[in-house]
């Protein structure tokens, strides 16, 4: 017969039985495994104290998972997950024989049924939680339906994710940052998809509640200048292992790699070799070197409204001859480069070389920009070293790390919202804010995203613009982008498009005229009053009163004249 431990909790009164619990329910908390697995003091027979618990909770978590689930009420949901984080119900196993759903499953399938979250009491008491329990945080971060029920409670509430920011930065990697950070993905993802109506405005101050502080810059700089506040996620694929030849699609990306032939000569996605080497018996020795381009494969990432920023990185490996299978078997990298991706984006000259972010890509305003890698294969006599002469392509390994980046990506939804309302000083000021390494990235972005159309030209425009010095390892690609949006933006087939190009340069045009002829106005009323300052003096005698009442009508005048024009 299996043996049962008596529990008592701290409000108990002298009266109040003990609670009476099978060791088989106990053990789903580490908290009475650590107690049973030790020797009870002698006189306790077999009976545990919970100070922190009142009974009621207590008789909802000393039960069996599937019991626990059913006696969970929107009222005593927050107490109950705070008993089972105390107690450190154990959430990586599952305790209902033949079931596959853990309690953090079905606890989250009745909260989003029964539409609990709706309750913003109950939602913001969650989200004030998750930095203290990680059985909340979990219980976020695992389920995209919770992030999307607390969405509306989170626009209030940045400071939860203002907090987590801060740890991460601080090298932190918990339940608490993957909670953060997939509650601020799901409000990118809403915004996206039209699922809420977020503002400009609104998703101005989100981010500088997140960075706390009063600075949209500041807000700009920090999101685009580091690369620590991001979802991770791993997996290894083998790309020349399948039965068609060809891209492999995986976690969001479509990977498409690639043998290049002798000599090895970097080529760009659009532009590979006629002779690439994707036949899976193909040896390594082959082979010059690899290629490697995986854009980002989202339903929807052709709508206007869509906005992601990711980065991947990947390399190539493969098991070593040696061992006696393959979880023996050392794993080789077939490249010298730590990854196949693209170099880091220096900040600084060469006294701060060490500050960078890994390149990313961007879909923004309907179009999206691939990254790709090009790297030497190892030399003929290191793979000979290694015993991989006779090593076909097919047993290759792709090991992957992708990244999301959801703070970046509200702030392209928020340079997606200037673009769209013609609001040419915002989008100057963003471009401004960030390190101008990093602005110049995104500038030669933006010329490659394929679809932006007719708003790629004043978006390129006002970002150029307000970077000062551009470096000159950047100009030819600057140059090569702005000619295909002039291209593309003037297209006399598309009379909207040349429509709002033209309204857009020549409100430019208005504006300058009209700051040049108001500072013309004020250089000319600042000369006549010093020749009649200088007049003064040389008479001896004090300004005319109609000199003096003259000269601020004449000032109106001429800035009325200036206000008029910029109106015209």
């Amino acid at each position: 017969m299996e043996p049962s431990v008596s529990v008592r909790f701290a409000g108990d009164g002298e009266g109040d039985a003990p609670l009476e619990r099978k060791e088989g329910v106990l053990r789903q908390l580490k908290y009475f495994t650590q107690v049973m697995d030790g020797e009870f003091s002698e006189g306790q027979e077999r009976q545990v104290c919970i100070e922190k618990i009142s009974r009621p909770i207590g008789e909802v978590v000393l039960q069996q998972e599937v019991d626990i689930v059913k006696s969970l009420t929107k009222d005593n949901l927050l107490d109950a997950m705070t008993a089972l984080d105390y107690l450190q119900f154990d959430v990586d196993r599952i305790f209902t024989t033949g079931s596959s759903q853990s309690i953090l499953w079905r606890i989250h399938r009745k909260v989003v049924g029964e539409g609990w979250l709706a309750d913003h009491q109950l939602a913001t008491g969650l989200l004030d939680g998750f930095s203290r329990y990680p059985f909340m945080a979990r219980f976020i971060h695992c389920h995209p339906d919770i992030c999307a029920a607390l969405r509306q409670c989170l626009r209030k509430k940045p400071d939860v994710i203002s907090e987590q920011w801060s740890r991460r930065e601080m090298g932190e990697d918990t339940d608490a940052t993957k909670a953060a950070l997939s509650l601020a993905a799901s409000l990118a993802d809403a915004i996206s998809y039209d699922a809420i109506d977020v503002s400009r405005q609104e998703l101005a101050r989100f981010m500088k509640s997140v960075k706390n502080t009063a600075s949209l810059s500041t807000a700009h700089a920090a999101v685009f200048e580091s690369d620590e506040f991001s979802l991770p996620s791993t997996a290894t694929v083998r790309p020349f292992a399948g039965e068609h030849e060809g891209p492999i699609t995986c976690m969001g990306f479509r990977f498409n790699v690639v043998g290049l032939p002798p000599p090895y000569a970097p080529c760009a996605p659009n532009n590979l070799p006629a002779n690439v080497i994707r036949d899976s018996d193909a040896k390594l020795t082959d082979l010059a070197g690899w290629h490697v381009n995986f854009p980002r494969v989202v339903c929807g990432a052709d709508r206007e409204s869509f906005v992601s920023c990711y980065a991947a990185d990947c390399y190539l490996q493969v098991a070593g001859p040696y061992g006696n299978s393959d979880t023996t078997r050392p794993m080789v990298r077939l490249h010298e480069s730590p990854t196949l991706s693209c170099n880091a984006i220096r900040m600084g000259e060469e006294a701060s070389a060490g500050v960078s972010v890994g390149p990313f890509g961007l879909s923004l305003l309907g179009g999206s920009l691939w990254l790709c890698g090009n790297v030497p294969i190892l030399s003929a006599d290191a793979l000979a070293q290694e015993g991989l002469g006779d090593t076909r392509l097919r047993d290759i390994q792709l090991k992957v790390t992708a990244r999301r980046f959801p703070m970046r990506e509200l702030a392209l939804h928020y340079l997606r919202m200037c673009v769209i309302e013609g609001r040419c000083e915002e989008i100057s000021m963003m471009a401004r804010s960030i390190h101008r390494e990093v602005a110049e990235y995104l500038l030669t972005s933006m010329g490659g995203v394929g679809g932006v159309g007719r708003h790629r030209l004043p978006l390129m425009l006002y970002w150029a613009a307000a970077i000062e010095g551009l470096s000159r390892h950047r100009a030819e690609a600057i140059q090569t982008a702005f000619k295909d949006t002039v291209k593309k933006a003037v297209d006399a087939h598309d009379e909207e498009a040349f429509d709002q190009l033209y309204d857009q340069l020549t409100t430019c045009s208005k504006k300058e005229a009209a700051e040049r002829h108001r500072l013309a106005a004020e250089n000319e009323r600042l000369r006549n009053e010093n020749a009649l300052l200088k007049k003064q003096e040389c008479r001896g005698t004090k300004r005319p009163r109609d000199e003096m009442e003259g000269q601020p009508q004449q000032q109106r005048q001429q800035e009325g004249e200036a206000d008029q024009e910029m109106k015209s």
